[in-house]
């Protein structure tokens, strides 16, 4: 990495943060390096946040300086056979991308620009829908956040991400805002949604231009293969009737290099068994047994990374594989972030064993438990996660016993 470069660009995103005007930086951004490697715009966000600046800050700065590196990064210039592909997770990744751009330019501004020029219960009915299925993209973003960042991270990468991520949860606040304040203050919310708009289309940007190329250099096969096999629990959303990027593409892709790399996971032997003081489990009696607990189970060990989670058939909250190894400060969002380490930090100094929170979601109440794990003499040994769906048992009433 070359340091010189790196600084230069830090100085350039400083200039952003102090109001420089962005035609003025771009047209010194452009006379320094015509063109930028992606990893060294990271390694300068990187040094910003180092040097003390806010993930919040740098946040505020996404949208001006990827308008500045837009076009602009070697990588765009260089021939990627693997988003090409079709089935494969990046050729599917970028493809949502046109389909979301498809969406945004046809149904959904025609749906803002019908309800700006007649306000009536119809055209607000239309724009409703519109906003809601927008909420789809939150299928793209999770498996960004949660089976691409990883990668990422192991590579050293790691302030694009927080900054994505947390760009992210603006665009979900927005979208949220809108549905909820729509139906009541009419037109007076469109300024929120046209922000809503604009950032979505930046990220847009932001992922073809600065993220893409990372995730190219960045991503062995072994690792593309963990994120196709994933991806499918996740989802996927804006790519219907996009050639080559259908669900059923991605599996194909999957299907035949598992085949052709041998990469296909053995099963265990039913023979292996895991003996506890109180009793023994075969691995798949005792991987079962965790599965079929009406709860998602994580366990983080005393090193912050993740060791295990559950894989019950009903999830509430996404968790795809490619977490495991992953700083447990990474998988979750820069605006809880501050809460999860000190309640680490309580854990580890033993003065809290425990911590509840509870999220209401429409109908659904989630009930989520930290555990401090310890040894018999009171080791710390890591943080359990128990989260559960718990609207029925709030319901709950009077008895019911094997004898009634």
């Amino acid at each position: 990495m070359d340091e010189k470069k790196t600084q230069k660009l830090k100085e350039i995103i400083e200039q952003l943060h102090a109001g420089v005007p962005v035609e003025q930086v771009k047209k010194q951004f452009l006379e320094h390096f015509g063109t930028v490697a992606a990893e060294d715009l990271a390694a300068a966000e990187k040094t910003l946040m180092e040097g003390g600046m806010q993930v919040e800050q740098v946040q505020k700065l996404c949208d001006v300086h990827a308008s500045v590196f837009e076009g602009n990064l070697d990588e765009i210039h260089q021939e990627k056979q693997l988003d090409t592909i079709f089935g494969h997770p990046m050729f599917v990744f970028i493809k949502e991308n046109e389909g979301l751009s498809a969406f945004l330019e046809n149904q959904f501004q025609m749906a803002v620009k019908e309800y700006e020029a007649n306000p009536t219960q119809e055209t607000q009915k239309n724009l409703l829908q519109a906003i809601h299925d927008l909420t789809k993209l939150d299928r793209h973003y999770l498996r960004k956040e949660n089976l691409l960042f990883p990668y990422l991270e192991k590579a050293g990468i790691t302030a694009p991400p927080k900054v994505m991520w947390g760009v992210d949860d603006e665009i979900r606040d927005l979208w949220k805002q809108v549905l909820a304040e729509l139906p009541q203050q009419g037109k007076a919310i469109l300024p929120v949604l046209h922000e809503l708009l604009e950032k979505v289309k930046s990220m847009i940007t932001k992922e073809n231009s600065i993220l893409r190329p990372m995730l190219l250099n960045n991503l062995d096969e072994q690792a593309w293969l963990t994120v196709a096999r994933d991806s499918a629990d996740i989802g996927y959303c804006f790519n219907g009737g996009i050639e080559g990027a259908s669900p059923s593409d991605a599996q194909t892709w999957y299907r035949w290099n598992v085949s052709m790399s041998g990469n296909e996971e053995l099963l265990q032997s039913n023979r292996d068994e895991v003996v506890l003081p109180s009793g023994k489990f075969t691995l798949t009696e005792l991987t079962s047994l965790l599965n079929s607990l009406p709860c998602d189970i994580t366990f983080v060990g005393k090193d912050d990374k993740v060791r295990y989670f559950s894989e019950g058939k009903e999830r509430v909250f996404p968790r795809t594989r490619t977490i495991i190894g992953r700083d447990v400060a990474h998988c979750h969002p820069p605006k809880s972030l501050h809460v999860v380490q000190k309640l680490v930090e309580d854990f580890k100094a033993g003065t809290k064993d425990e911590e509840t929170f509870w999220i209401q979601r429409g109908s659904l109440f989630i009930l989520i438990r930290y555990y401090a794990v310890r040894d018999a003499q009171g080791e710390y040994l890591g943080v359990a996660e128990v989260t559960e769906e718990i609207s029925k048992l709030r319901s709950l009433t009077g008895d019911k016993t094997l004898s009634s």
